[in-house]
């Protein structure tokens, strides 16, 4: 009988498998498992077997019996197109899930709109590098060693076993601000005119509030030319936040002190946040410091000169100077009240904007 089951079990398996419609299908569950069927006439012969047959054959029986239901199911939904019991039925017409997406940081967005805005101006964009020399980050720019100006920017300096093979002796840092690059534009550009702006984060060691971070973007731009005045320079400014911030935009001029540049002065803009009122973001003040800016120092035109030729020579070109805080205009921007937030990682607070 084991052998009746083993060719019982490859001719219908056979049969079935090369079925072509359900109607000869049909055919075959009958032929094999129906009331007179093959299988079941083996299946009712079980119970004469001897007791140490009988279970070893009743249970093979009873396997090709599961078997043959489960071929013939298979073929069934083959040929009816129906996925089998239990599977997820596809809609190849059905729309795909959503993948969020994500998006550029607040910081970037404004960056990005600054850029079209002095684009639009005919200002070139350069970038920079974080890591600056001392001479560039002070010296050229009219900060000798034992200037007090120097005390006002506390900086990250870099130590390294290799500095001196390295950087020829050269003391390196984390740059306090993006105004090393008007020497570095100035060896790019070779001779005058210019009028560019510099985008790049700054890093100062300086203690967090709502209106400081250790680490910051900033906005640098130089122009010289010919005749240049510093109400070229206030009408510049003065278009570049009403363009940001439209015409309601309040702004006022103060002098204020910058080794770089001579005569210097602070551009405040009137807190968006608070309406004026005062606010832990505008220190209660009502207005906001944006910028610093400035006519370049003679001082400055000359180490231009220096190293680039009488072509920078300041008896015939002169020039100015500003940087602008990106995360103080994007707080007006945005009206957020805390610098900080920016650089949280808080996901809810990135997702609204």
């Amino acid at each position: 009988m084991l052998k009746q089951l083993n060719k019982l079990r490859q001719t219908a398996l056979a049969e079935i498998q090369q079925s072509l419609s359900l109607d000869l299908l049909k055919k075959l569950e009958t032929k094999y498992l129906g009331r007179k069927g093959e299988l079941t006439k083996i299946l009712r012969q079980v119970k004469d077997l001897s007791a140490e047959k009988r279970p070893q054959i009743g249970r093979l029986a009873n396997k090709l019996k599961t078997e043959l239901q489960q071929a013939i199911a298979q073929m069934t939904n083959k040929l009816t197109g129906q996925r089998p019991e239990g599977s997820v039925n596809l809609d190849p017409t059905t729309p795909g899930q959503k993948i969020p997406r994500g998006h550029l940081h607040p910081i970037s967005q404004f960056i990005k709109q600054i850029e079209d805005v002095f684009g639009s101006m005919g200002f070139e964009v350069f970038g920079g590098s974080e890591v600056e020399t001392e001479e560039y980050n002070f010296n050229l720019l009219n900060f000798p060693k034992n200037h007090p100006a120097r005390d006002i920017q506390d900086t990250f300096y870099i130590q390294h076993p290799d500095q001196k093979i390295r950087t020829g002796g050269k003391q390196l840092l984390l740059r306090t601000q993006t105004s090393p690059m008007q020497i570095r534009i100035m060896e790019k550009k070779k001779k005058p005119p210019v009028r560019s702006i510099v985008l790049g984060r700054c890093f100062r060691h300086e203690a967090t509030d709502a209106g400081h971070e250790t680490t910051f973007y900033q906005c640098e731009g130089l122009v010289i030319d010919k005749k240049i005045r510093i109400t070229d320079l206030i009408g510049i400014l003065q278009t570049v936040l009403r363009s940001i911030f439209g015409k309601q935009a309040k702004i006022r001029v103060r002098p204020s002190y910058f080794p770089f540049v001579e005569p210097g002065l602070e551009v405040d803009m009137g807190c968006l946040i608070c309406g004026g009122k005062g606010c832990p973001a505008c220190k209660q003040k009502g207005w906001m410091e944006m910028l610093g800016a400035g006519m370049v120092h003679p001082n400055v035109l000359k180490n231009m000169a220096k190293l680039g030729g009488n072509q920078w020579n300041p008896q015939e070109y002169s020039g100015f100077a500003f940087g602008m805080g990106i995360e103080r205009l994007a707080m007006l921007y945005y009206g957020v009240d805390d610098i900080r937030l920016f650089y949280s990682g808080d996901l809810k607070f990135l997702k609204q904007f």
